[in-house]
């Protein structure tokens, strides 16, 4: 699928390739979960270093239950939390940036929204994706929605519960459905 182009989501060779690639992601998520846990357990190691060695060997921890559609559309970069029961529903881009928690039963989906009842036709109507981009040190509380073509930037906290339908902005503080910026918080 190509980022604000049409598709067909209950295609023969889409359907196909989502129930092979959810069963890969999961023995993925079971893999990681794993090695972590087995880095973290050996407390031993840590006392040779100044610093943790979790930090240097495990920069991205997605907690079970997990669930993504195609998963060849994310890109996670460095030192990101997931928390569990998370839904990452990726038809086009998702782009989670540096220092980034999202919490539990966090759902990010890609798909835009019908805007005329003609076009819906069930499963034999086209959707769209547009990609969502979530930049650097972002905090997105438990329960949170986040739709199709939003851009949070660098050093943003959004609220629980809350649900994200537009951009926003760097330095703030969001919630609320829709979310909301209501202040920026003070830099130290």
């Amino acid at each position: 699928m190509l980022d604000r182009e049409p598709f067909l989501p209950y295609n023969f060779q889409l359907v196909d390739y989502f129930n092979n690639t959810g069963n890969a992601s999961s023995r993925i998520v079971e893999i990681t979960q794993g090695c972590f846990k087995k880095i973290v357990e050996a407390r031993w190691i840590q006392s040779q270093y100044e610093e943790s060695p979790v930090s240097s060997y495990v920069s991205v921890l997605v907690a079970t239950p997990f669930h993504c559609d195609y998963s060849y559309n994310i890109s996670i970069d460095d030192n990101v939390i997931i928390g569990p029961n998370c839904q990452l529903l990726d038809s086009t881009k998702i782009t989670i940036g540096k220092d980034t928690k999202i919490g539990a039963r966090v759902i990010i989906t890609t798909l835009e929204r019908p805007k005329d009842p003609k076009t819906l036709k069930g499963a034999c109507g086209t959707k769209v994706a547009k990609g969502i981009y979530i930049r650097a040190n972002v905090c997105i509380g438990d329960s949170c929605i986040v739709e199709a073509r939003v851009r949070i930037s660098n050093d943003v906290i959004i609220c629980s519960r809350s649900i994200v339908v537009h951009d926003i902005l760097p330095d703030c503080i969001a919630r609320g459905n829709p979310a909301n910026m209501h202040k920026a918080y003070p830099k130290l």
